[in-house]
């Protein structure tokens, strides 16, 4: 909260458009930008408003402001002077142009047009207007106020033996007044704007011109020789609409309602089209909310003049306006009518109406009058669509004739029109069809992800979402197609039994496999997104088996050779399908194919030795290659057309300018599943990249994206792109959290995370490892304390480079596999909500995250062999309470037991221990009583080190491993032990 408010007020400005009186019976505009003060009224004026100068205040030039300033610029002096004037060799002025009745006469006409359409869009947009303002005054003084409610005439007429006594008044919401008792000036005279007190009216019923003879006094008289001629002239027109009073004529009387009419008219405030229901008699009608209960009118006899007078009836006007209610309508704002819950945001509702009702209205004995907008006539008759798609492998072809009265034409020639929110389409007979509002939104996904092809419109095969969406069978066909494999079960060479969660998965893949559709994989971490990949790519080699020569025979995996015959390749069939992955993963999917899926054949597609023969790689099942060397190895891969192409972490495509995400969307691919955990990282645009490679075009081009999904969505928080978003990629993106599918999960899961050293990291450790191997086997010396010493230090150095060379290299300034694994990790865990307890044996190792969580300002806890009592229990029960301290850094000796850490869902081992059971009391810090949640422990292990070996001693020589660590003193190991460990 401010409690100061600072004198750093930005003054902001106004575009505000000026009256002023030019001479004669012609007002101009003038355009100014005016300063705000601090309540955000207008000020003084800094410069005139020009399209070149309003930027430089911070003001945007939109489409209304160019024609506003286009109007003026027609409007100004010289402008028209060089419009008007006959001979145009000869300087004339505006001012002698005006003295010229017949040149004068044509200025007021083209002028007051303009000024109209000037002060209807101001008006509409709430732009100020200013009457005769001036640089040393405040323009709030000088603000017109817009009155929504247009001023009515009131006349008076009485036969006299001189002639006819003439009074005009005018009526606003207050009642009616003379003009003479206020400031009233005509701006325009047709269609009339009329300035009265700072007050801007509209009078359609009358000519501006009519109220002059009136400023100075009530009434003027009209000699008897000249009441024929001024009553045809000025009078008559207005006659029928306004109120009149006559004394000493002749009066003829009826009462019978003629017709009930129907006037489309537009709100200038609003812009919503709405209906003015007119009661007609003979020579007046009223509108139906009129209080009036009579109207008088003229009429002419030769040369007299006659007064008509009708008289309402009630009763059958009733009945007219509960007819119209009863089709729908209801009276609004103004006493018009619009279509009972019409919303303000749909302007052409009560249009839309009309044409659906025509027939009945035009049955039930209403007059409708012609509407038109901006000068072009609209044709109100009730349209019809007739839509039929047919699908051709991965495409629809989607065609439709829209009919509307005499007029047919095809669908697609809507398409325009509904892309650009034009409602209103022209017809062969120059009038104009409105196309319904619902077809506005209802068609226009179809025509934002279609594209034109001929008279029809092509759609992907992945937008069979729309054609469902508007009820047609062929998306339905596709939905059914896509839906899970309810029927499938998991080939009998997968070794692994699926959770059920993980079978509705598999099944949720094989069907849009079926379907030639792609998949994104999005389950929490953890729950076996790599199982359930391995499982359809077994499926997939089956079903391209049957469209081979025969099935696929289970046998272990062979490294084939660079020779291998190229006429066995029927007999192999390969699955020829591709795995992009980060370099860290490699070797962990490698492991499980091996472990879950023996049959098929991978390769390890990386490193400088790897295979540039196109022969050689079309032979393997799997390929497993490393995001960087797919862009390296664009061209070779090219040349397969892969079956199955998986991304797992597919986020590393998130960036669309990428060369990594232009390389792989042009890899060719039957197929394609993407895996992440975190499909949507910062932003929507994460989202359209994984879209895009998995079904190309599915959210359409990426600065279409960003338009219609991306701003609305990101910065308005609006709904309904949001579920028009989900709708498209819904069918296509499956995301269980590790809480969704609890009941399918054992309270404890274990999961071993191979890592891999970066190049500098190795280049260490295998100096080390060489050169302790060398050390120790020259100077075997079993029964020699100090030797078992050395050798502990020594395993304990090799510890610390594969967790990261800082530990034991002060300077090393590069970085650790095992350490950005890790982190990775953590930021997957943290988005999903969860909370992780972080386990080393290294109390530096720990510091190393530290470091790296606050350099993120990342909360954490820490605990460590060095803490005090307190210390350690405040720790621990601010983790339990606190959600926003997702991470426990804990030394294994000094929280290994004795604590309970059930707020935590995750654990990770950051290295391994000799003795496993420390590491499984450390884990039942989380899994233990109390915890209602499933608990995930992954243990991260550099490949290629000591922490393999401890990893196959805590299965086979435990008792080695703890003789070593635990009894240096008495540790018995024999001279093949020593080259076991440092192998």
């Amino acid at each position: 909260m401010q409690l100061f408010q600072t004198d750093t007020h930005k003054a902001a400005h106004q575009i505000v458009f000026d009256l002023y009186h030019f001479g004669a019976q012609l007002h101009l505009p003038t355009g100014y930008i005016v300063s705000e003060d601090r309540d955000g009224l207008l000020a003084h004026i800094r410069q005139k408003a020009l399209p070149e100068t309003i930027g430089s205040f911070g003001l945007p030039l939109s489409p209304t402001l160019s024609r506003l300033f286009q109007l003026v610029e027609e409007l100004q002096p010289k402008a028209l002077e060089a419009r008007f004037k006959p001979n145009k060799r000869k300087k004339t002025t505006l001012e002698e142009l005006l003295t010229d009745r017949d040149i004068a006469r044509s200025i007021y006409k083209y002028a007051h047009a303009r000024l109209d359409e000037l002060l209807s869009t101001a008006v509409k947009h709430q732009i100020a207007i200013t009457w005769q303002v001036e640089r040393t005054v405040l323009a709030k003084d000088f603000v017109l106020l817009p009155q929504p409610a247009p001023l009515e005439p009131r006349l008076f007429f009485k036969r006299e033996t001189q002639g006819v006594r003439y009074r005009l008044q005018l009526e606003d919401e207050h009642g009616t007044w003379p003009i003479s008792s206020k400031d009233v000036v005509p701006i325009t005279n047709h269609p009339a704007w009329i300035f009265v007190d700072y007050q801007l009216f509209r009078a359609p019923a009358i000519n501006g011109h009519m109220v002059l003879p009136f400023q100075k006094k009530e009434e003027v008289i009209i000699p008897q020789k000249s009441v024929k001629t001024y009553f045809q002239k000025f009078i008559l027109k207005v006659a029928a609409k306004s109120e009149i009073e006559a004394e000493g004529f002749e009066v003829t009387q009826h009462q019978e309602l003629s017709s009930c009419i129907l006037e489309p008219i537009r709100d200038i405030f609003s812009g919503r089209w709405a209906l003015a229901v007119y009661m007609q008699y003979p020579g007046s009608k009223f509108l139906w909310s009129d209080r009036r209960e009579k109207k008088t009118s003229l009429e002419f006899e030769g040369e007299e003049v006659r007064i008509l007078q009708a008289q309402r009836q009630p009763g059958a006007e009733h009945e007219k306006v509960e007819l119209l209610k009863a089709m729908g309508l209801a009276a609004g704002e103004h006493a018009h009518f619009y279509p009972e819950g019409a919303q303000p945001d749909t302007p052409y509702a009560t249009l839309e109406w009309l044409s659906s009702h025509r027939a009945a209205l035009q049955a039930a004995g209403f007059q409708l009058l012609p509407v038109a907008e901006d000068g072009q006539q609209l044709y109100l008759h009730p349209p019809s669509i007739s839509l039929s798609a047919g699908q051709d492998n991965d495409w629809f072809d989607l065609k439709g004739v829209v009919t509307v009265g005499e007029f047919s034409f095809p669908f697609i020639k809507l398409a325009k029109y509904i892309r650009d929110r034009q409602p209103l389409f022209p017809l062969p007979n120059g009038a104009y069809f409105i196309i319904p509002q619902e077809w506005m939104a209802r068609y226009k996904s179809l025509f934002q992800f279609g594209s034109r092809e001929k008279d029809g419109l092509k759609l992907a095969k992945s937008h069979f979402t729309l054609l469902k969406e508007i009820g047609l069978g062929a998306g339905e066909e596709v939905e059914e197609e896509r839906q899970p494999a309810t029927d499938f079960q998991p080939s009998p060479l997968l070794k692994a039994s699926l959770r059920p969660y993980q079978l509705e998965g598999a099944r949720w893949l094989v069907g849009l496999y079926e379907s030639q559709l792609g998949a994104c994989l999005a389950d929490d971490m953890g729950l076996g997104k790599t199982l359930q990949t391995i499982t359809v790519l077994l499926h997939a080699k089956a079903q391209k088996a049957q469209r081979g020569s025969s099935a696929p025979q289970e046998r272990p995996a062979q490294q084939l050779g660079l020779f291998a015959p190229a006429e066995d390749f029927d007999t192999l069939q390969p699955l020829q399908s591709l795995i992009i992955l980060p370099a860290s993963l490699v070797f962990n999917w490698e492991a499980e194919i091996r472990k879950f899926a023996p049959s098929l054949q991978a390769y390890r597609h990386t490193g400088p030795k790897r295979y540039k023969d196109i022969r050689l790689l079309s032979r393997f099942d799997v390929l497993l290659t490393t995001y960087q060397t797919a862009l390296r190895d664009q061209e070779l891969l090219e040349q397969i057309e892969f079956e199955y192409i998986v991304l797992d972490e597919s986020q590393y495509i998130k960036n669309k300018d990428s060369k990594v995400f232009r390389a792989i969307n042009q890899l060719q691919g039957r197929h394609r599943l993407s895996l992440s955990g975190t499909p949507i990282e910062n932003s929507l645009s994460d989202l359209w990249a994984q879209m895009q490679f998995i079904n190309p075009n599915l959210l359409g081009s990426f600065n279409f994206f960003q338009k219609e999904f991306i701003r609305p969505i990101e910065k308005l928080q609006d709904e309904d792109k949001k579920a028009q978003l989900r709708r498209l990629v819904s069918p296509y993106l499956l995301r269980r959290t590790k809480e969704e599918v609890a009941k399918d999960l054992p309270p404890l899961t274990t999961k071993t995370f191979y890592c891999e050293m970066t190049a500098e990291q190795k280049r260490l450790y295998e100096r080390e490892k060489s050169a302790a191997r060398n050390y120790l086997l020259e100077n075997y010396d079993a029964a020699n304390p100090q030797f078992r010493f050395k050798v502990l230090q020594s395993l304990t150095k090799l510890r610390q480079l594969a967790n990261h060379p800082k530990m034991a290299v002060e300077a090393y300034a590069k970085g650790s596999g095992k350490f950005e694994d890790v982190l990775e990790h953590m930021d997957t865990i943290r988005r999903g909500g969860h909370k992780v307890l972080l386990f080393s044996s290294f109390v530096q190792h720990l510091e190393l995250f530290k470091a790296a969580f606050e350099a993120q300002q990342q909360p954490y806890a820490w605990l460590t062999g060095g803490q005090a009592s307190q210390e350690r229990e405040k720790a621990v029960q601010q983790f339990n309470e606190d959600p926003s301290l997702g991470a426990f850094l804990i030394s294994i000796k000094a929280g290994g037991t004795g604590l309970n850490l059930t707020s935590a869902d995750y654990v990770f081992i950051l290295d391994p221990w000799w003795n496993p059971t420390t590491e499984q009391q450390a884990i039942a810090r989380a899994h233990r009583i109390g915890q209602d949640k499933h608990v995930m422990a992954i243990k991260f292990i550099t490949r290629g080190t000591i922490e393999e070996k401890i990893l196959k001693l805590q299965e086979k020589k435990a008792r080695l491993a703890e003789d070593i660590i635990e009894n240096v003193q008495q540790a018995q190991f024999s001279k093949g032990d020593l080259e076991y460990l440092f192998d």
